[in-house]
């Protein structure tokens, strides 16, 4: 519970109001730019809040969504705690449980390992347990903790409201551990994943390779895993802010740059990178190993970052991606120098020829 009264500190500077609480009233650190090269090896710093060690993640220079790495030491636990703002959690390292409750309703338990990926009801109180006396428990969160910091401005407010969106959690033994539900466009409704890495996944319906997504406790976050072939490398595209893309496999690299200029940066990744490309920033990702790779992406499952820009290009994907075919060659030839260096074959002509047939589809359905 943050303390009472806090808020009112915060006002009359020129940090944003979420700024402002996490160094003044958290005291937490942030770290900043456009990734983190492995989540296990970032230093931690003590939160009194949560009751363990953690930082906050602040990428790509949004506001929107925010990431915090948090450790739970040896048989230790950290504090309750509710909020008003959603949270997935995907654990990176160790094992334990989770109790979650609503006043007035039995605490429920579930237990989970590293692999293991699941969201906290929106305001619903919980409490997480690391179980292992030998060994801390880390794990990555993605919040929209920015987003209604700023909109909202009352700490008190964040933290103490009463009331229980029962259309997100009411008590059920089997909510954390009834199977999940399959849609179309391979969605995957459920609450709790048990270990990422032994998923299954399906082939996704624009290039049939291993891909799923996950939409988790009634929440306006969710998450997507997709494999990245060997000798494979993905179009460019923009999106509203607060994607976070974790490699979970593989070695490569990431190209993002801003719309409408050619200062491309360039992310080095291996598994526990994490990286978040600026709103409407242009990004690649291109594989560089010999073995295929595994990425987990945490982000909004519907366009409510995308709140500043014109709606029907936010709205129309096929117009902010750009195709194989009107890419800079540049792009192209210095994947194939990465390859070679690494022994490995370029491998794109059955992905371009199913990019073509893909963009020939919806151009006829857009025409007729």
């Amino acid at each position: 519970m943050a303390e009472k009264g806090a808020w009112q500190r915060l006002k009359g500077t020129s940090q944003t109001f979420y700024d402002q609480w996490v160094r003044e009233v958290e005291k937490v650190p942030q770290v900043e730019g456009l990734s983190v090269a492995d989540l296990r090896a970032v230093e931690l710093a003590p939160w009194p809040r949560k009751g363990g060690k953690g930082v906050y993640v602040n990428l790509g220079g949004q506001r929107i969504a925010d990431a915090h790495i948090c450790e739970i030491p040896p048989g230790e636990r950290h504090n309750p705690e509710k909020h008003m703002f959603e949270e997935i959690i995907f654990v990176i390292k160790g094992r334990g449980a989770t109790t979650v409750w609503n006043e007035g309703e039995p605490k429920l338990t579930f237990e989970w390992q590293a692999g293991s990926l699941f969201a906290m009801p929106l305001n619903s109180w919980h409490q997480h347990f690391n179980g292992s006396g030998n060994e801390p428990a880390r794990y990555v969160a993605l919040t929209d903790a920015p987003l209604m910091m700023n909109r909202i401005r009352n700490v008190d407010f964040i933290f103490g409201c009463d009331y229980l969106f029962r259309d997100r959690y009411t008590y059920s033994e089997d909510y954390f551990s009834a199977p999940g539900k399959d849609y179309s466009d391979a969605i995957l409704k459920t609450n709790f994943i048990p270990d990422l890495f032994n998923t299954p996944l399906v082939p996704s319906p624009r290039y049939r390779l291993p891909f799923r997504r996950f939409l988790l406790a009634n929440g306006t976050l969710s998450a997507h895993m997709s494999v990245h072939p060997v000798g494979q490398y993905q179009f460019g595209h923009r999106h509203g802010a607060g994607a976070h893309i974790i490699w979970l496999k593989g070695t490569g690299y990431d190209l993002t740059w801003e719309t409408g200029t050619k200062d491309i940066r360039r992310i080095d990744w291996r598994p526990w990178t994490m990286s978040s490309p600026p709103d409407w920033w242009y990004h690649q990702h291109f594989n560089t190993g010999k073995e295929m790779a595994l990425k987990l992406a945490l982000h909004f499952n519907i366009r409510v970052s995308q709140v500043g820009g014109d709606f029907l290009q936010y709205n129309t994907p096929i117009l902010n991606e750009i195709t194989y075919d009107d890419e800079d060659p540049q792009l192209r030839e210095d994947f194939c120098c990465e390859l070679a260096k690494n022994g490995v074959a370029f491998d794109m002509e059955e992905i371009y020829r199913l990019e073509r047939e893909y963009r020939a589809t919806r151009e006829q359905a857009v025409g007729e």
